[in-house]
C-alpha cells in the first residue's frame, strides 16, 4: 500500500494562509479618491477640490497623497500634499490644494473649461496611508467624471 504524502494535506493551509497575505493595496481596499472642483483664481493660478471616500468601517490615516489632473484630455498640472488627513469611517473628507500648472498646454484647458463651467476629468493619485509608527501602505487609484471649473 503506497503512502499518502502529507504535504497534499498542507496545501490547502498554505493557500488559505497566501490569498490572505495579499499584496499590495489590500489595506485600502475600498478607498476611492474623486475630483470635486477647480477653481481658475484672477491671476491665472488654479486651486482643485478632491476627496477621498471611505465606504468602510475603519478609519484611515493618510499621510500623502499626489494626483495628476487631466481635463478633457489634457494634463493640466498635478498636486502634492503632505498633510495629513483623517478619514474617519464611511466619510468623504475635502480638501483643497493649489495646482502645479503642467505648462501652456494645461492653462488653455483650464481657461477652456471656465468657460463651459464643467470638464471630464481623469484623476490619477497615489495615497499613502499610515498603518502605525512608520509603517505605511501606498496605492495607486484612478477616477474619472465630470467636475465643475469656475473662475473664483
Amino acid at each position: 500500500m503506497k503512502k499518502f504524502p502529507a504535504w497534499i494535506l498542507l496545501l490547502p493551509v498554505f493557500l488559505f494562509f497566501a490569498a490572505g497575505c495579499g499584496g499590495p493595496n489590500t489595506a485600502m481596499v475600498g478607498l476611492k479618491v474623486e475630483l470635486s472642483g477647480v477653481t481658475r483664481a484672477g491671476d491665472g493660478r488654479a486651486h482643485v477640490s478632491w476627496r477621498i471616500v471611505n465606504p468602510n468601517i475603519v478609519p484611515y490615516l493618510v499621510a500623502r497623497t499626489s494626483h495628476k489632473v487631466y481635463l478633457d484630455g489634457v494634463l493640466v498640472g498635478t498636486v502634492d500634499d503632505r498633510d495629513a488627513l483623517a478619514v474617519p469611517a464611511q466619510s468623504k473628507p475635502q480638501r483643497t490644494a493649489p495646482l502645479n500648472s503642467a505648462g501652456a498646454a494645461g492653462d488653455a484647458a483650464i481657461a477652456k473649461a471656465v468657460a463651459t463651467g464643467s470638464a471630464s476629468y481623469r484623476l490619477e493619485s497615489t495615497v499613502t496611508i499610515r498603518l502605525f509608527g512608520e509603517n505605511t501602505d501606498k496605492s495607486d487609484l484612478t477616477a474619472s467624471g465630470t467636475v465643475p471649473v469656475t473662475a473664483g
